[in-house]
């Protein structure tokens, strides 16, 4: 409780405290020393007249222990200061004892008094309380004697005492301990200086910190170990929607919210570990991270707060568009069913998990409408019709049905567990039973046309790409029919398939690599002259060999590569009618062959005119063929593009005439120059009187359409007579030429030239 009444030593340095002791020590140790020295040279001067020779020894060794007393200073403070107390002790008993006067005497009690003093600052506070509590026995001895008895022997009466003690008591009160407490106060004031100075100083760091604090551009708590929050800065409290004046400390994850907790999950660099940090959401709904957490020296800790708000906001879309994205990737956007890969993945497992006795099959539906619906009204309504189709499929086939996309207007399911094939076509045809037949679109009921096609897993099966395969092409076989009915797959069907596709392919790469030229069939007249001369195309594959035009015709037209192939054939006629012309100044008139397709090109006048510009030739030069059947698929179309192309100069035939089953009165609007006849009715000449008639009766119907005619197929002398006979106007066949290559082709036009110019 006194503690206040005595100097904290320990607010100076160790080796601060220390130094001012030992200067204060000194001070009196050396003043003392002197001044002892000096009344121990008048006294023994004194003594030594009077013959007094033990006042002599007594202040002798008085001065011999303030002397070791100085020599101690340099080693030990406390030893020095215990002699320094018993050179005092030692002085009051000398002149107690020594001086006969009471009064004279009674002084030397005051040196004594200063004894707790110097205690208290060398030696500690405890033996300086000792020594007060010792000074009460002489002070009690002093009062209690009226005279000072003494010791007889030891008391003696020396000139000048009185001047000796009172200079003594002078000296060491006046000199000695003010020099020391000087000492001490000077310490103490420098002290306060310091601590003055170290206050504004820490006031200045405290207002710099504080400053950082509040404006250290992160948000900043500070909590105790129970994570109270003891202080935060304005950061911190905007980010926690907690109130600047907020005096109650709070526990940190009383304004967190655990239960929203998400984990952030970072990219670093590469070889290092993917590091995530946890998200909190706050009472104002943003998020932020403890980015960073450090102990202070008072055992609190520094808690900086990070608003990671818009990270997470970017984190969770990125998560979305991971997930939508991987939703993507295995489903079909437009329908939301599964896509191919998700079916082969299905696939995969089903096949591991075939026992072998029951029948699983892969179902696929084509819908064959969807045409009509993208012509009729537009894309947006196909791809109605496409999302309506797949939910009425979804909702005929059994719960928890594995459905998929498998391409555009391909739709697959899986049937597992049925006992015969018998009854996975059963059940396919009662699914199409139970799909509609209209559906409604945009206020027009568009019919629901699709194909289906069937194949069976086998025993032992491992890749589903060759289940998915078979399934396409008994589709394919389904489309093919006429009714479009269910097909289940065939491998003779699947060959037949395999081999279109191959073809399909070749004729891509055969175009590319010049696989394909033309051969020419002359046309002769009655008289064996050169009428004019038919392009035959001709494939030679490297990889398929040689393919008659008869096979890959049908597949060029099916797959739509028709019109890269009549682009060919067209460029290379005009060429090499251009190179005779250039080289024999004439040139048979070539007829070459449009299919169906062609006619219902757009820009067919326009293709044809410009290769004739491009070649500078003129139209007289081209017949164009056209088949009775294509005429007949394409009627509005073929007759407009024929009239045009009949004004432009080009000559028009059609070819296989006979076999189209059309009417007199269709042919006779389709502006011909010449009819075909069909080798099939040229072969039967001679063998069937029927054939012979139809003949007959196509030449007079060219002559009522004012039509040449051409009879395809002339093999032997008969049928040429026959020919003749009944007024048929050219000829073509192996009776007269083969199709000829360039160079007979050319050393047949050079026996025919005259004849060719003529004609020209």
């Amino acid at each position: 409780m006194f503690r206040w009444l005595f100097p904290n030593e320990h607010a100076l340095t160790p080796a601060e405290n220390a130094a001012w002791k030992l200067s204060a020590l000194r001070i009196i140790l050396v003043s003392g020393f002197l001044l002892e020295l000096w009344i121990a040279i008048h006294t023994s001067a004194s003594a030594f007249a009077r013959n007094n020779y033990k006042v002599m020894w007594v202040v002798g060794l008085l001065c011999v222990i303030k002397a070791v007393a100085i020599y101690y200073s340099t080693r030990s403070v406390r030893a020095s200061a215990a002699l320094l107390i018993l050179n005092i002790y030692g002085v009051t008993l000398a002149v107690i004892t020594l001086i006969q006067d009471h009064q004279i005497a009674a002084l030397g009690y005051i040196l004594i008094y200063a004894a707790p003093l110097i205690a208290r600052l060398f030696l500690g506070l405890r033996p300086a309380l000792w020594l007060m509590f010792f000074n009460i026995l002489p002070f009690l001895f002093l009062i209690s004697q009226s005279s000072q008895s003494g010791w007889p022997d030891l008391q003696t009466s020396l000139s000048g005492v009185r001047t000796d003690v009172h200079a003594l008591i002078f000296l060491f009160f006046n000199f000695c301990l003010p020099l020391a407490v000087f000492r001490v106060l000077h310490e103490l004031d420098a002290a306060l200086d310091q601590f003055t100075n170290a206050s504004h100083a820490l006031k200045l760091s405290h207002a710099q910190y504080q400053e950082i604090f509040e404006n250290a551009g992160t948000a900043l708590i500070l909590t105790d170990e129970a994570g109270q929050i003891l202080r935060a800065n304005n950061q911190a409290n905007t980010l926690l929607g907690r109130q600047a004046h907020e005096k109650h400390a709070h526990d940190l994850f009383s304004w967190l919210s655990v239960d929203d907790k998400v984990r952030l999950h970072a990219e670093h660099d590469q070889g290092e570990e993917n590091k995530c940090a946890s998200a909190y959401q706050t009472r104002n709904g943003k998020m932020v991270v403890l980015n960073n957490i450090s102990q202070t020296a008072t055992g609190d800790f520094i808690v900086a707060l990070n608003d990671v708000s818009s990270f997470y906001e970017m984190h969770h879309a990125l998560q979305l568009s991971i997930q939508r994205e991987g939703y993507l990737s295995s489903h079909d956007p437009l329908t939301n069913l599964p896509n191919r890969s998700m079916l082969r993945q299905h696939l995969t497992t089903v096949l591991a998990a075939h026992d072998g006795l029951h029948v699983t099959a892969l179902v696929s539906f084509r819908l064959n409408s969807i045409r009509h619906a993208n012509q009729q009204f537009g894309a947006p309504a196909g791809d109605t019709l496409l999302r309506r189709f797949a939910d009425e499929l979804g909702a005929v086939l059994p719960e928890n049905s594995f459905c998929t996309r498998l391409r555009s207007i391909v739709f697959s399911f899986v049937l597992e567990r049925f006992q015969t094939p018998g009854d996975v076509v059963l059940f396919v045809e009662q699914v199409r039973e139970k799909m509609p037949k209209e559906i409604e679109i945009n206020g027009e009921m568009i019919q629901v046309q699709f194909s289906a096609g069937i194949a069976l897993l086998r025993h032992g099966e491992s890749e589903p790409d060759d289940l998915i395969r078979r399934s396409e092409m008994a589709l394919d076989a389904a489309r093919r029919s006429s009714d479009h009915s269910t097909s289940l797959f065939d491998d003779d069907e699947a060959q037949e398939i395999r081999r279109n596709i191959e073809i399909e392919v070749g004729i891509i790469s055969g175009l590319k690599q010049n696989e394909f030229h033309l051969l020419y069939q002359p046309k002769i007249s009655h008289d064996g002259g050169l009428a004019g001369v038919e392009a035959l195309l001709r494939w030679d594959s490297a990889s398929l060999g040689r393919v008659s035009p008869a096979e890959f015709i049908p597949v060029a037209e099916h797959s739509g590569l028709i019109h890269h192939i009549s682009d060919f054939v067209l460029d290379a006629v005009c060429a090499q009618i251009r190179q005779w012309l250039d080289t024999y100044g004439e040139s048979p008139v070539v007829a070459l062959n449009l299919s169906v397709i062609d006619l219902a090109r757009v820009n067919l006048i326009e293709l044809i005119e410009e290769r004739c510009q491009h070649y500078r030739i003129e139209t007289r030069y081209l017949e164009l063929e056209i088949t009775e059947t294509g005429l007949i698929a394409n009627e509005a179309i073929s007759i407009q593009h024929l009239n045009a192309l009949k004004k432009r100069g080009f000559s028009i035939a059609i070819d296989d005439f006979g076999t189209g089953y059309s009417s007199l009165s269709k042919l006779s609007h389709f502006p011909a120059h010449t009819v075909k006849i069909d080798r099939s009715f040229v072969a039967q000449i001679g063998y069937n009187a029927k054939s012979e008639m139809i003949i007959k009766a196509i030449i007079s119907l060219a002559e009522i359409l004012s039509c040449k005619t051409v009879a395809e197929g002339v093999e032997n002398k008969d049928q040429e007579h026959f020919l003749k006979e009944v007024g048929c106007d050219f000829f073509q066949g192996y009776y007269f030429y083969h199709p000829l290559n360039m160079r007979d082709m050319s050393d047949l036009l050079v026996s025919h030239l005259p004849l060719l110019k003529e004609a020209g």
